[in-house]
């Protein structure tokens, strides 16, 4: 209704515009035409004027005693036809014939140019001047036949609007809730102002400056407020409820984003649905944005589920992506920013784009050759890795392969190893993109590349070479290999390659299982392990990482809910957690274990997952800074116990 009667407004205000445009160009024309009377009338006069001035001047006698002028020549008789009998030419007098020698001068036209100037705004923002003559108008008005008179239109009071405005019944609100332009428009507007009242700049407005927190000591407990800051839990039952989470990953480009993959629902194996039986399902157009909230029909039972979140909105995901199996592993593409990559339970490598939908625009092939075998994975894939300078993908199954992959084209491996029988976990050495593979048995395996096999330097690419790490049966792990990780800083200077790993803190890497034990490893100097750690209460270690800053900070995270932290500079012997741990979930929420952790780039921040939920801690200043060369005291603690060979030079040396 409101539609409605702006349109009439502004037909009425556009009539009116053009009568007005109308009468000024009457009046203009009037006045025209008046200019032009009085012009001729002006000439007339000063031709008139002009002859009587000769007039004067012929008969009034010059002064000096010129002489006169001659006195007028007698008339000549006139016929009676006026004209002369002989050449039938009319006669005049010299008299005559000198003032009709003489032009009169003409009076100069005076040309008039006007202009007008106009703005772009309302005409009611600028009414008509008041030169207008109100009677002229109405006169005007009455001479024109069959105008019908339009009435002014007042501006819409406020009280006005009200009234006129329409209210909506439930139906049409619901009706209105679901159309596609008004969801999308309260989707990205309620997560930027969720964003900003999340955000760090409203936090720091309720700093207390009074100094009095700074100067109280910390209370150690069991609960980790020694060591962590705040705490933060990112679920959305919909979507995660009876799903448990397989692999995290932190944006390389947008600090504020965390990416999780998420196992099959519980519920639908309940229903009876085989476990891992549907198969990645063919690509095919998704109306549905991967930002949206709203599930379609059956959605949320879908196999495979990832989910985009923001540190600043802990209680919606930020993007939501689906496919036919199981994910159960992911990655942030390093470069792409609109781009996710996962690994399925089906073998399939799977891209997901932020542009395109829910659903993957791209996965790795599935095609088996002549002989029964396959360019790509067949079983499940259980870790994957960016390698080569962010160019390349490596991602291990478990039936034992190893593929390396092109980030620009992950239909099929460019290369592909076996690895034994069956691997459970992988990772990656960023100084050397040496691999280090766990198994199911508690076998380590080290794949070289050919760079850091023939020591560097050399651009020709050469046969990958495998090692089994072979440190004896009752020093390796004794079940299942949970988790390998290596370490994250690079070293200022290479002291040598041995066996693919760097000699010195470089080459170090831990290993967890589910003998309760954390291993610490360096195959540089010697197959066996450096140190095991075993967890004081008897339960499994589910993942262990290096921190990503600091030289001898590590966590580990237990099937009994804690996890702990561990400082090799100030001891090799106990956690600075203590043998209690830091406990996750202090109010008792889910009860059940932690499945994965990871660091964020900074070394602030750790993600922790426990079941379906998603724990953000941050580690408090005292833990995460170092404190002078921590690295040499690291490498000392090693040497002085026996655990390192004297022939190790803390000084970096090129080879």
């Amino acid at each position: 209704m409101a539609d409605s009667a702006r349109v009439q407004r502004q037909k009425a205000l556009a009539d009116k515009k053009k009568r007005l445009e109308e009468l000024k160009a009457r009046r203009l024309q009037r006045g025209t035409q008046t200019t032009r009377r009085e012009a001729a009338k002006e000439q007339v006069e000063t031709v008139k004027n002009l002859d009587a001035y000769i007039d004067g001047l012929l008969q009034v006698p010059a002064a000096g005693g010129a002489p006169t002028a001659p006195p007028p020549a007698p008339p000549v008789p006139e016929t009676p036809s006026g004209n002369d009998e002989t050449n039938g030419e009319v006669k005049q007098t010299p008299a005559q014939d000198e003032a009709e020698a003489a032009p009169a001068p003409v009076a100069p036209v005076i040309k008039m140019e006007t202009f007008e100037m106009g703005t772009q705004t309302l005409e009611d923002d600028f009414p008509p001047s008041s030169d207008v003559d109100e009677s002229e108008e109405v006169q005007d008005e009455e001479e024109e036949p069959g105008h019908d008179s339009i009435p002014e239109l007042q501006p819409m009071a406020e009280e006005d609007a009200e009234v006129i405005a329409k209210v909506l019944t439930a139906e049409e609100v619901e009706q209105e809730l679901k159309t596609e332009t008004f969801s999308s428009f309260l989707n990205i507007a309620s997560k930027k102002v969720e964003r900003v009242l999340n955000s760090t700049f409203l936090a720091d407005l309720l700093v207390d400056y009074d100094g009095e927190s700074n100067g109280k000591k910390r209370i150690r407990a069991s609960d980790g407020s020694a060591f962590l800051t705040s705490r933060q839990v990112y679920e959305c039952s919909p979507w995660t409820q009876n799903r448990d989470v397989t692999d995290m990953d932190w944006s390389p480009l947008h600090t504020e984003l965390m990416l999780c993959s998420y196992h099959m629902s519980t519920t639908s194996q309940s229903l009876g649905q085989q476990k891992g039986s549907t198969a990645v399902k063919n690509v095919s157009p998704d109306d549905s944005p991967s930002d949206s909230l709203a599930p379609r029909a059956g959605e949320l039972m879908s196999d495979g589920l990832a989910l985009v979140w923001n540190l600043a909105m802990p209680s919606r995901p930020e993007h939501i992506f689906t496919c036919g199996s199981p994910v159960t592993t992911t990655r942030f593409h390093p470069t792409e920013s609109p781009l996710i990559i996962g690994g399925c339970q089906s073998g399939q490598v799977v891209v997901w784009d932020v542009r395109a939908g829910r659903m993957p625009v791209q996965k790795s092939s599935l095609v088996t050759t002549a002989s029964g075998s396959s360019k790509g994975h067949t079983h499940p894939i259980c870790s994957m890795e960016i390698v080569e300078g962010n160019t390349g993908l490596v991602t291990a199954a478990a039936d034992g392969r190893v593929n390396f992959w092109s980030l620009a084209n992950l239909r099929d491996p460019l290369e592909s190893l076996q690895v034994g029988d069956s691997v459970s976990s992988l990772a990656v050495s960023p100084e050397t993109d040496t691999l280090v593979c766990g198994d199911e048995m508690g076998n380590l395996y080290s794949i070289s590349s050919s760079q850091s096999a023939i020591g560097g330097g050399n651009s020709q690419r050469s046969r990958r070479q495998m090692r089994k790490i072979e440190p004896g049966k009752s020093d390796s792990h004794f079940g299942l290999i949970t988790s390998v990780s290596t370490k994250k800083l690079k070293a200022p200077a290479r002291a040598g390659i041995q066996k693919g790993f760097l000699r010195g803190s470089g080459g170090l890497f831990l290993t967890a299982g589910v003998d309760w034990t954390v291993k610490m490893w360096s195959p540089a100097y010697t197959d066996k392990p450096l140190l095991s750690l075993v967890s004081h209460s008897y339960d499994y270690m589910s993942d262990v990482q290096w921190s990503p800053t600091h030289p001898g900070l590590m966590a580990t995270a237990s099937s009994n809910g804690t996890i702990g932290l561990w400082n090799f500079a100030l001891s090799l012997e106990e956690p600075i957690s203590g043998s209690d741990g830091i406990v996750v979930e202090p109010d008792g929420g889910s009860g059940r274990g932690l499945n994965r952790l990871k660091w964020s780039s900074d070394g602030r921040r750790m993600l922790v997952a426990s079941a379906d939920r998603v724990h953000a801690l941050v580690l408090a200043e005292d833990v995460v800074r170092q404190k002078g060369d921590e690295d040499s005291r690291m490498m000392n603690h090693l040497l002085s116990r026996g655990l390192l060979d004297r022939t190790y030079n803390p000084e970096p040396t090129l080879v």
